[in-house]
């Protein structure tokens, strides 16, 4: 299963505040619509309300989490955190 920092979970409820998304609203990391060039998966994120059909809904850090049901299994066993990059936070998968 992915594993959400305090930190990651922090940004993205700081995202979904800044969004003005419900209280109740996910985090939903789909497949991302630009491949990466190093071979790695590409990850986007959305706030939605409720998951899609086939999405898998876990909560961690008091944060709900969509995860698409391609990226159960390529993200199995990785935490998702957060740098301190030049151009400010970043979230990264470990």
């Amino acid at each position: 299963m992915l594993t959400v920092t305090k930190k990651a979970a922090a940004l993205l409820k700081a995202a979904k505040a800044a969004e003005g998304a419900t209280r109740g609203a996910g985090i939903r990391l789909r497949r991302g619509a630009i491949p990466d060039d190093s071979g790695n998966v590409a990850v986007g994120l959305a706030i939605c309300d409720e998951p899609d059909p086939n999405d898998e809904e876990f909560e961690q850090e008091g944060l709900r989490i969509f995860l698409e049901e391609d990226l159960v299994e390529p993200l199995e066993g990785r935490t998702l955190d957060v740098i301190d990059a030049n151009e400010g936070l970043k979230l990264v998968f470990r």
